[in-house]
């Protein structure tokens, strides 16, 4: 046994890869993580390949709702995102003209006891996506049936009768290939496996251009009187919407970029980006900008969710704008359906019929949860539509502090009208919506 242990210890990772997985999931995101931690618990060994040595650094998605929780929960770290959950809660929605401006307005989105008229805590959990794909990582990597290579670029596959054969270029610059059963596409919105297959999107997109801009300053003074994360800053000089995942630290900044990628023209709203934080906060602050992405809605989903042994899963099905937080929490979904039917095949307790149903009941969700997602964009207008077209701050403020009454109401109506975009749970598969199994 002793000299068994050192053969196997030596036992190369190119050797390693020539055995056939029934499992293999081309992206290690949080979806594709989901994927491979829950095939691991039914004992489907599998094998992860994630181009990126590092986890996410940047918070990205945040919201997490009630029935990825619980499938969260069903893998084993529910309790480990809980404790590590941002110390805001998803309780209240801001709009001010600056951070340390007036407010227009706030929703109380804490659920009311219809018996004793008392606001609850809130429903969701909110943790960031850089501090969730760790923990996932993590704990993924000690199921001995998951195998995670992380800094491998999948490059192609081929598709055979009973197996697909992929090669991977590994961190150390060597090739090798990888025989599947099944492949699972959790490669991200822009998907290369995805655009391989030839499987064209559905819907409009790109519909804007927006950058991400993550960033540390110490916001507390002024986030202890705005409760909740989530801040629309309407400030007509530098108007976007800011997240505050940890007061003390972390914030992401969601601004819109007008000009278009010109190289010059480009180059020049880049520049501008500290310049524009600074007046969006309004504060005493110097912003430590960490990175800076660009990105732009779409409202599409997946022509089809199969071609042949590959399915595709999270963001390479379907891309929804960030309004109503749905994305990640469909991609969940579908990855605990998808594992399902995938477990029951692998294992033989199930014919391959079973994984017909696959897109049948999760596609229908994901154009549901889209169209949705579209609507709450939309329904933002609603408050401009209301304040207009200020020319700049001092024009705002002196816009809101001459309101009539009945432009009070419309404005609050208007902010009212916002509460399905922050309480919605999506459509799920199973939902009346889509069919069953």
């Amino acid at each position: 046994m002793e000299g068994m242990g050192d053969a196997m210890r030596t036992r190369s990772k190119d050797e390693d890869l020539k055995d056939r997985t029934p499992v293999l999931v081309i992206g290690g995101g949080p979806v594709g993580l989901v994927v491979s931690g829950l095939l691991a618990q039914r004992g489907i060994r599998n094998c992860v390949v994630e181009r990126r040595r590092e986890a996410q650094c940047a918070p990205a998605a945040h919201v997490l709702r009630k029935r990825p929780m619980e499938i969260l929960d069903r893998l084993g770290v529910g309790e480990a995102v809980r404790r590590a959950r941002s110390p805001l809660p998803l309780d209240f929605i801001t709009w001010v003209t600056t951070l340390d401006g007036k407010e227009i307005g706030r929703l109380d989105l804490r659920p009311v006891d219809p018996e004793t008229g008392v606001r609850g805590p809130e429903p969701w959990t909110n943790c960031a996506q850089n501090v969730l794909e760790p923990i996932l990582l993590r704990h993924v990597e000690t199921l001995p049936e998951a195998r995670i290579l992380r800094g491998a670029e999948w490059l192609g596959l081929d598709q055979g009768d009973d197996c697909v054969t992929a090669r991977i270029r590994l961190e150390e610059g060597t090739e090798s290939f990888v025989e599947a059963s099944w492949v699972v596409a959790a490669d991200g919105a822009g998907s290369p496996t995805r655009r391989r297959l030839g499987i064209p999107m559905e819907g409009p997109g790109p519909l804007a251009r927006f950058a991400m801009i993550h960033f540390e300053a110490d916001l507390t003074p002024w986030i202890r009187d705005r409760p909740g994360p989530i801040l629309w800053i309407m400030n007509p000089e530098s108007p976007g919407t800011l997240i505050v995942h940890d007061p003390g630290a972390s914030h992401v900044f969601m601004m819109p970029m007008q000009g278009t990628r010109d190289g010059d023209g480009e180059r020049a709203e880049r520049e501008a980006i500290p310049a524009r934080l600074a007046a969006a906060l309004g504060v005493p602050v110097t912003p430590r900008i960490l990175s800076i992405d660009e990105w732009s809605p779409h409202v599409q989903v997946a022509e089809r969710y199969r071609e042949g042994r590959v399915f595709l899963v999270g963001d390479a099905a379907h891309r929804f704008p960030p309004t109503g937080g749905l994305g990640l929490n469909t991609g969940i979904q579908e990855a605990a359906d998808l594992v399902d039917r995938l477990a029951g095949v692998v294992s033989g307790t199930a014919p391959e019929t079973l994984l017909d149903g696959y897109e049948s009941t999760c596609r229908p969700v994901a154009r549901a949860n889209a169209h949705e997602s579209f609507e709450n964009m939309k329904r933002l207008g609603e408050i401009t539509g209301v304040i207009g077209a200020p020319p700049d701050l001092k024009s705002l403020e002196e816009r809101l502090s001459s309101f009539s009454r009945e432009e009070a109401q419309r404005l609050a109506r208007a902010i009212e009208a916002q509460r399905s975009h922050f309480l919605s749970d999506g459509l799920v598969p199973g939902d009346s919506a889509s069919p069953s199994r």
